[in-house]
């Protein structure tokens, strides 16, 4: 009887997580859909040229790492930044202190609670395109076999999101010449359902 109720409980978590990364794959389409309505041309604009960059339907991958100010405080060395790799199926990592620590939000932006949920997260969907649909009119790339990569181009990162869902970190990355390459972190939340862009801070840059 008990492995019965036992095999009961984790096909219901199984349930329960499924219908969670649907949700939370649904709602990355909205983010997304919402900075290129709100930012579209800002972001997509090489400066240096007046022209448009195409916007990379592949998602990256953004591995969430708690132990980074750890690691820095016993090994006493200077932590490089590691610039991303020009791959259409990127995977980057992002310290845990600074979803939380970011200024000027602190602590007031993600909960401790959210904590579990988030590192949980890099686990989840470690691959995701977006619609052409969504981009409007700007122009797009994507992986195939004859195009896996290119020298300009804007890549969004998967979502990373708070338990509830209705706060996220996103990334994107913005490929131009080299002098004039970077990348922001924004943050996002939702709030009579629909998604705003709370804050957006500066990731790298060349």
């Amino acid at each position: 009887m008990k492995n019965i109720v036992l095999l009961f409980m984790l096909m219901l978590l199984s349930c329960n997580s499924k219908k969670e990364n649907l949700i939370r794959q649904k709602e990355s389409i909205n983010i997304i859909q919402t900075i290129i309505d709100q930012k579209g041309i800002e972001i997509v604009k090489d400066l240096s040229t007046e022209s448009e960059l195409p916007i990379c339907l592949n998602l990256k991958k953004i591995l969430v790492n708690n132990k980074c100010f750890v690691e820095t405080k016993t090994n006493d060395k200077i932590r490089s930044i590691k610039l991303p790799e020009k791959t259409f199926t990127n995977e980057g990592e992002v310290c845990i202190e600074k979803i939380y620590k970011s200024n000027p939000i602190e602590n007031i932006f993600f909960l401790k609670n959210d904590s579990l949920d988030i590192l949980n997260q890099n686990e989840t969907f470690k691959t995701f395109k977006i619609p052409k649909s969504i981009v409007g009119k700007f122009k797009t790339i994507e992986q195939t076999k004859n195009n896996k990569i290119a020298e300009k181009y804007i890549q969004f990162s998967i979502p990373i999101f708070s338990t509830d869902s209705t706060k996220a970190y996103i990334e994107f990355d913005h490929y131009s010449n080299n002098d004039s390459s970077y990348g922001n972190s924004i943050f996002v939340e939702k709030r009579n359902g629909k998604w705003n862009i709370k804050y957006v801070e500066a990731n790298w840059s060349i």
